[in-house]
């Protein structure tokens, strides 16, 4: 697997290193996980329902590295993980190759940085690298946050999960079904 490392400059002046994760970050994914999950109602987690250990999350970025069809990035402020971003080819069947598929998260406090856009984009790279054709997300329906940058990047609303995510006080969540379409995909953003 090819090791990627990027270095970039925020709206706000600081330096934002974009990497591969290696199997020496899997404390500071744990540390980064159990944190975004409780900043935030729009990712597929309750507080405290992540629980790899060390050797599990070791286990699972070595996997991703191993794997041609995946990526683990990590976002770094001043040696601290902020970000992660992963993104992964539809696997399952041959008629599913042309497809991969995204997840982020990033800190509460590093919002509104451009650390989310900055990421998502070295993924779309990637995916166009890979041929892939179209990069799909999940994206819950309240956090217009993320749908308008993803909207910003291109990415449109193809469908409605409805009652997606079911939260511990019972109320539910819907997500959109979201697209950009890549490398001659039916959709090409400007």
């Amino acid at each position: 697997m090819k090791l990627y490392n990027n270095e970039n400059i925020l709206k706000d002046g600081q330096k934002l290193i974009i990497r591969t994760a290696e199997e020496g970050d899997a404390q500071g994914l744990i540390d980064l996980l159990r944190t975004v999950d409780s900043e935030t109602k729009f990712l597929a987690r309750e507080p405290g329902e992540f629980n790899f250990t060390l050797e599990q999350e070791r286990e699972f970025i070595r996997g991703m590295m191993e794997d041609d069809n995946k990526q683990l990035l990590i976002g770094e402020i001043n040696g601290r993980i902020v970000a992660n971003c992963s993104v992964g080819i539809v696997v399952n069947n041959k008629r599913y190759l042309h497809r991969a598929t995204m997840g982020i998260s990033v800190r509460k406090k590093y919002w509104n940085r451009g650390i989310g856009k900055t990421m998502i984009n070295e993924c779309i790279k990637w995916c166009k690298e890979k041929s892939v054709e179209q990069l799909e997300l999940e994206v819950v329906t309240q956090n217009s946050r993320a749908i308008s940058m993803y909207k910003n990047l291109g990415f449109e609303v193809y469908g409605t999960k409805k009652h997606a995510l079911k939260y511990s006080d019972g109320t539910y969540a819907d997500e959109y079904y979201m697209i950009l379409f890549l490398n001659g995909g039916l959709f090409l953003p400007s």
